[in-house]
């Protein structure tokens, strides 16, 4: 006890006590402190408490030790270094048109029950501990969020883009089960109704949609009109020779029967519909596998019944109805026998034209000296009509030129009597103006000499009213006091009364004897006068005496 009644104890008491402080400050601001930069996460690890149940990978609270589910946002975070450790992870964007598709790493097992079903999802519990383990179905829209990678994986994927001229076929992956559908021959053999596995009926019409890839996909499907030019077209004619046309064929597939072509066509889920190219030609399951077949079977069938000398000449020669005849009922044929077998497979056919066909040389040869004759013949005939075009042509000219002068003159002869009509009428006018502004203002300077005489009148009527009323007043408040004598000292009186009655208090005073016989002397005020005054006369007469 005596030693801590030396003040040197107390210096030793007080550093120590600032240094254990500091030591605090010291540990709190630079061992305890966790500063988390934005688009960043804190993930928690508690260092002390109890060992997490079996199967456990997340401890719930930090009564138990391993790592936290929940995460911490940025910012500043005090963490005592004995009791917790941490991470720090970068915030999980996920850009436009994508997805994060997650899977839960904690939680229930799923029972074996559903997964021998076929359903490999997680399902939710009332609270996120109490979730089962396992791939979540719900998928994270584009975003930012912060996700503890020891409690969860995920993976980014691409959302389905559907455009304005496509429908989407949905296959399900997780759902309920097929076998256990009733046997109905009405329903489509390939596809299956809403919430069964497999590929689903009903399309799905434009837009983005963002899938999980282990519950459904979606496969766009083209339904606008797509035409290709296809060159492998061969059939022999009825006269014996090969021939090879041109073939161009506008289709589309239907909408509603978009899921049958995808599964009946395709073989890995995935239908090719361009056919710009070859190359593209020979992927598109469409043409390999539904047009092509039948325009090939259908085009022999039906080109052994022409002649090739027909469809040569309708080619080659002109326009006209006989020629065109043999193609046009080719064209009809395949399209009518072609869109009735594709209807049946969603497929429809607009049309089927037939184009430009190769001759074999043989026959080519004898239509080219055929085609050289009317060549010529059509030459003289063009130039027979040439001459006789170029003698009209002639004769309008000479008639276009005789005309051309006759107008000119005509022209200039109205154009100088517009002219010197313009000029006399622009005369008049500016004389007839500046007549009409001379009498404007001579009228002017009347008005105006008449307004300053008016004025002036006016101004001196008003000083002479003035002046009278001044006047008037002045002389009959003379009147009432009787001479202007009385009424210059009623005045000055109404002036000092005031003054003097703060003087004579008493009229005992000294200073009272020098006024009171003046102020007796008053002369008394007649009672004709205005009656303003006449009433204050006496008022002022009684205070002086008083």
């Amino acid at each position: 006890m005596n030693y801590f009644k030396k003040p040197r104890s107390w210096i030793v008491l007080g550093a120590v006590v600032a240094a254990l402080i500091l030591a605090y400050q010291f540990w709190h601001w630079e061992v305890e402190r966790v500063e988390v930069e934005p688009q960043k996460y804190l993930v928690r690890v508690h260092r002390w408490g109890n060992d997490l149940p079996e199967d456990e990978i997340v401890a719930h609270d930090d009564s138990y030790k391993g790592v936290m589910l929940e995460v911490s946002q940025e910012g500043r975070h005090f963490l005592n270094p004995i009791f917790w450790g941490y991470e720090i992870h970068d915030i999980v964007n996920v850009p436009p048109g994508k997805c994060l598709v997650l899977t839960r790493k904690f939680g229930r097992k799923i029972p074996l029950e559903r997964l021998a079903e076929g359903d490999i999802l997680a399902r939710e519990g009332e609270s996120e501990i109490d979730s089962e383990r396992g791939i979540v179905r719900d998928v994270k829209l584009p975003g930012s969020y912060r996700l503890n990678p020891y409690a969860y994986s995920w993976q980014m994927e691409d959302a389905v883009q559907i455009g304005e001229d496509q429908v989407g076929v949905r296959i399900l992956k997780v759902g309920k089960d097929p076998r256990a559908l009733p046997v109905d021959l009405k329903r489509p053999r390939y596809v299956m109704p809403d919430g069964y596995r497999g590929v689903q009926q009903t399309v799905v019409r434009n837009g983005t949609y963002y899938l999980n890839p282990y519950v459904e996909s979606i496969t766009p499907i083209e339904v606008r009109s797509h035409r290709a030019q296809l060159s492998d077209i061969e059939f022999p004619s009825r006269d014996g020779f090969s021939l090879k046309p041109q073939v161009m064929v506008e289709y589309e597939v239907q909408r509603d029967k978009a899921a049958e072509i995808l599964v009946r066509l395709t073989d890995e889920g995935i239908l090719h519909q361009s056919d710009s190219t070859p190359q593209q030609q020979l992927q598109n399951e469409i043409l390999q596998k539904v047009i092509l077949p039948h325009i090939r079977g259908y085009a022999r069938i039906e080109g052994s019944n022409f002649d090739a000398r027909d469809f040569i000449i309708a080619s080659a020669g002109p326009a006209n109805e006989k020629a065109s005849n043999p193609r046009e009922r080719l064209q009809k044929a395949l399209l009518e026998k072609v869109r009735l077998r594709c209807l049946e497979l969603g497929i429809d056919i607009k049309a089927v034209l037939l184009g430009e066909m190769k001759p074999p040389a043989d026959l080519a040869d004898q239509i080219s000296q055929r085609d050289l004759a009317r060549v010529e013949q059509q030459k003289n005939t063009i130039r027979l009509g040439q001459y006789k075009e170029m003698q009209k042509l002639k004769s309008i000219e000479a008639l276009k030129e005789q005309n051309r002068e006759k107008v000119e003159a005509e022209t200039r002869k109205k154009v100088a009597t517009t002219l010197s009509q313009q000029n006399k009428q622009v005369e008049e006018s500016k004389l007839k103006q500046e007549l009409e502004s001379a009498q404007i203002r001579l009228e002017a300077a009347k008005s105006r000499a008449e307004g300053i005489v008016a004025k002036g009148k006016a101004e001196s009527a008003v000083i002479e009213s003035q002046n009278e009323a001044e006047v008037a007043g002045l002389k009959k408040a003379v009147q009432g006091f009787g001479s202007a004598i009385n009424f210059a000292q009623y005045h000055v009186l109404m002036r000092l009364t005031p003054t003097l009655r703060e003087i004579f208090a008493s009229d005992d005073g000294e200073f009272a004897k020098l006024f009171a016989s003046y102020m007796a002397q008053l002369p008394a005020v007649p009672k004709t006068g205005t009656p303003a005054v006449a009433d204050r006369k006496p008022a002022v007469s009684g205070e002086v005496k008083k």
